[in-house]
């Protein structure tokens, strides 16, 4: 890995502090459906209305859906990637828990000074 220390821009801060607010967000609503959908697959009965909600939560855990249910997180600002990465890190928290069981279930993010996000990088595809 390479740590790098950056001194950014306001503009580059608000971008920063924005995409690391979306970021938290999106997985803390992966823990919260993860929690509810756990909850209502304990229901033992064919009720209509718990299966039409869980087909619900079922749709929503992808970005582009979650992006249609919030849409503050259509915003320009917030990159795609980061939106991907924070499912992509719920998921690869519960197999961490399915495999170790140390660490427990995935709990929600809370809110701190550091702002911090995830992304990849895109090079631009050169011509040869």
């Amino acid at each position: 890995g390479l740590k790098v220390r950056i001194y950014p821009s306001d503009r580059q801060k608000q971008i920063i502090k924005v995409n690391s607010d979306a970021s938290r967000f999106i997985y803390n609503e992966m823990v919260a459906i993860g929690k509810e959908l756990w909850q209502l697959n304990r229901v033992k009965l064919s009720i209509d209305t718990v299966q039409d909600r869980i087909q619900q939560l079922k749709l929503r855990q992808n970005a582009k859906q979650m992006s249609n249910h919030f849409q503050f997180l259509e915003d320009k600002r917030i990159d795609s990637l980061a939106k991907a990465n924070a499912i992509q890190n719920y998921h690869k928290a519960w197999n961490a828990f399915r495999k170790v069981h140390e660490a427990g279930v995935p709990k929600f993010h809370r809110k701190s000074y550091a702002w911090r996000y995830q992304t990849n990088c895109q090079y631009p595809k050169q011509k040869t």
